[in-house]
């Protein structure tokens, strides 16, 4: 072999271990550059994901607190009326006088409005609530029925019950 084809066959392999390491170093620069556009992509997805789930439960705790602060409001008014009834029939059982129809009406439109809080509070509340509710609402409707006949019956505690566990159910969100 004579030097001029030993220079070229030393200039050959010279140009393709070049074009080798170019082609290598674009391979590895390219997967790189893949591979952080697909975690960015990935980490940009779940942060997306996770703002989304703390506004949602943000604004899950928001509508809970308005519905229970508007089923108190209206079971407050509900009362407020049930005690007018409860001292209006024990002031007329003697008389055998029937209690007057005004008063009958202001108390079930407050029932009524209280019934509506109540629907809603069972559509957005937690199950803990939920058992609260229920067993606060048979308590007030054995109220009801008592301040029909001149009784005041106690609400078992439930109200305290259905109080704390609206409490407990606000403060555990995320």
């Amino acid at each position: 072999m004579s030097i001029a084809a030993a220079e070229m066959a030393a200039d050959t392999t010279a140009a393709w271990f070049t074009l080798a390491g170019a082609l290598g170093g674009i391979l590895l620069t390219s997967a790189v550059a893949l591979t952080t556009a697909v975690l960015t992509h990935r980490w940009q997805r779940q942060a997306a994901d996770d703002q989304g789930r703390k506004e949602r439960d943000q604004q899950l705790r928001q509508d809970r607190r308005e519905t229970y602060a508007r089923y108190w409001s209206a079971w407050n008014r509900f009362v407020h009326q049930l005690r007018k009834l409860q001292r209006t029939a024990l002031e007329q059982q003697g008389s055998g006088a029937p209690i007057p129809t005004e008063l009958t009406e202001q108390t079930q439109e407050a029932e009524l409005g209280w019934r509506d809080a109540a629907d809603a509070l069972f559509l957005i509340c937690g199950q803990d609530v939920s058992g609260a509710a229920e067993a606060h609402m048979y308590a007030t409707e054995d109220r009801h029925h008592g301040a029909e006949q001149g009784e005041w019956l106690s609400g078992r505690g439930t109200y305290r019950r259905l109080n704390d566990a609206m409490r407990k159910e606000l403060l555990k969100l995320p």
